[in-house]
């Protein structure tokens, strides 16, 4: 687990811009997305993991035990049900939404890269966002 506590900066994007116009959001805030680059970082105390993305317009944190659901504010106070599980250097988030839609970002992380890739139901596509150790 050489990668808890590392932090990687974001390098580029694949059908990143198709995934966030697929959310059905206001115009501002898919053009808000559209630029979000934060970098990440995990860390672990005992069974509680923390996640944290840094970017200039603020820090977003969330804490967690892996397979434990949990309620989750997300943007513009939208609620999801989410929960985590970790399978080696893969970490998965799963959040769930009132309206049926379900979105998963999964996370794979190596000592040099970490690989994002975003999937939803109501959406065929895929979406990988890569960053750099």
């Amino acid at each position: 687990m050489s990668y808890l506590g590392k932090l990687y900066s974001h390098d580029r994007d694949e059908n990143y811009e198709s995934y966030i116009e697929s959310l059905g959001l206001p115009a501002d805030k898919v053009a808000n997305l559209k630029n979000y680059k934060p970098q990440q970082k995990l860390e672990k105390n005992g069974d509680t993991y923390t996640l944290t993305a840094v970017s200039p317009v603020g820090n977003r944190v969330a804490s967690f035990k892996v397979g434990e659901e949990f309620d989750e504010t997300v943007a513009e106070g939208h609620k999801a049900k989410t929960t985590y599980t970790l399978d080696g250097n893969t970490l998965t988030q799963t959040q769930k939404f009132p309206d049926g839609n379900i979105l998963y970002t999964k996370r794979e992380y190596f000592d040099d890269k970490l690989i994002v890739t975003l999937t939803r139901t109501n959406w065929d596509g895929t979406a990988v966002r890569y960053y750099k150790a």
